[in-house]
Formats: structure tokens, sequence, C-alpha cells
């Protein structure tokens, strides 16, 4: 399987899911950057957690946490 290298090319690709419908391996979409454009992506692990490549290493995050929630674009199954 071929996954696009950049985070905005991944948003494009895979099926959409709801935020509250989310399994483990989806991956979790973010803007960090500028406004409404997809800069950041994370794999979701479950229970409301997902990794990523922050500036300080890999890091599990809570999606709840404020930063997260507020910057949140939505999600793709690649995998089925």
């Amino acid at each position: 399987m071929n996954i696009p290298r950049t985070s905005a090319l991944q948003y494009k690709t895979g099926t959409s899911v709801k935020q509250s419908e989310l399994k483990q391996g989806d991956l979790v979409f973010y803007t960090t950057g500028e406004k409404g454009k997809v800069s950041f992506v994370g794999i979701y692990n479950g229970d409301g957690t997902f990794t990523g490549v922050t500036m300080s290493g890999v890091k599990i995050v809570k999606m709840r946490d404020k930063y997260w929630k507020e910057r949140y674009v939505g999600a793709k199954r690649i995998i089925k």
C-alpha cells in the first residue's frame, strides 16, 4: 500500500471517520500552522489518545487536551 508522505495529502486518502467511531490505527489530522490547512497527523491509539511526532519527539497525546481539541480537522481510515 502506498500512503502519501505529507499529512495534507494523507488527509485526501482513505475513508472519513467520525471522531466517535475512531478505531486503533485510524489517522487523526490537525491544523498546527495555517488555519484550516492540515499540517499534522497522528495514529489513533484508542482511549482518546494518539501517537504523533512533536518537536519534543514521539509522544502519546490526549485528543481532549485544549491545544489538540481546538486544532482537530478530522480522521481517516486507511487500513480496513
